[in-house]
């Protein structure tokens, strides 16, 4: 009998834990799906807002991209004018219109463009902006009809250089008629009628170059590109005066007139709170 107690004892407690396991897993896991529904719906609720933040960024960054403004702009460097540095823009005309832009609140990127079909796209409204210009060189039938102009965001300069050791104010434009006379091909020049011989280069730095090595009598260049150009090469080149000045602005298309308060408020901000002069010095006084 008492053996019989024994081997039952034995018997019971061996199987004891195959018995215990399962009713204690049971009851926990009870316990655990009574807490999730019991939180099942906040945690519907948490989910649901961080899922909605996230596809409410997702959008606002998409819609942001989407509504940035691609415009052409000159892809030929001319420094301190415009500087294209594989690709990437810069210089006293693309971050003066970037600045009134932000300002003006209308997200722009910069294209680098050649420059006819910069003034196409503007003509057929694949463009709806285009810097930066002025009334009189923008005179084609169709840019009549279509275009409308910002208030002048700067005035440009162009003027006479020489040789260092040559200094030689022009008067009058018809003093020009004995000498040869360094442009830029593809560009009108006041009174060219006047010039003795027009030679075309390529661009303003090459004609600085034949200019101070004297292989031409005169040249016409931008006065920012003249003082730009001059500190790395003092002394070179001496100046003549100017040959013509006209003032900048930005063409709005006639599709787009909307934005033209907002550019013309931008304009008159850079200029009142000195931005536009801290950044053309950036550029002509060595802080660039």
């Amino acid at each position: 009998m008492r053996d019989t107690t024994l081997k039952h004892s034995r018997a019971y407690s061996d199987h004891t834990p195959d018995i215990a396991v399962p009713v204690v897993f049971t009851v926990e896991k009870q316990r655990y799906f009574y807490y999730i529904s019991r939180h099942w719906e906040t945690y519907c609720r948490m989910f649901w807002k961080m899922l909605s933040l996230l596809a409410t960024g997702l959008l606002a960054a998409a819609t942001a991209k989407a509504a940035e403004m691609e415009i052409p702009f000159h892809n030929t460097t001319r420094e301190p004018l415009v500087i294209n540095k594989d690709g990437h823009l810069t210089g006293i005309y693309p971050d003066l219109f970037r600045e009134i832009m932000r300002r003006a609140e209308i997200p722009v990127k910069l294209i680098p463009t050649p420059k006819l079909r910069v003034r196409r796209y503007f003509e057929t409204g694949k463009s709806v902006l285009s810097c930066c210009d002025n009334p009189a060189w923008r005179r084609r039938p169709m840019e009549l009809t279509v275009q409308l102009f910002s208030d002048p965001f700067y005035r440009t300069n162009d003027i006479f250089v020489f040789p260092a050791d040559i200094a030689k104010p022009i008067k009058n434009l018809r003093e020009l008629s004995g000498l040869q006379v360094a442009t830029v091909r593809g560009y009108g020049y006041q009174g060219e009628e006047w010039f003795g011989e027009r030679i075309d280069f390529a661009d303003e730095k090459n004609i600085l170059r034949a200019v101070s090595a004297k292989r031409i009598d005169i040249g016409i260049v931008n006065e920012d590109v003249v003082r730009y150009w001059s500190k790395t090469n003092p002394d070179s080149i001496s100046s003549g005066g100017i040959h013509d000045s006209a003032s900048l602005h930005i063409r709005v298309h006639r599709s787009r007139n909307d934005l033209l308060e907002r550019i013309n408020t931008a304009i008159g901000e850079i200029i009142a709170d000195g931005t536009r002069d801290r950044i053309i010095a950036g550029y002509l006084e060595g802080r660039k």
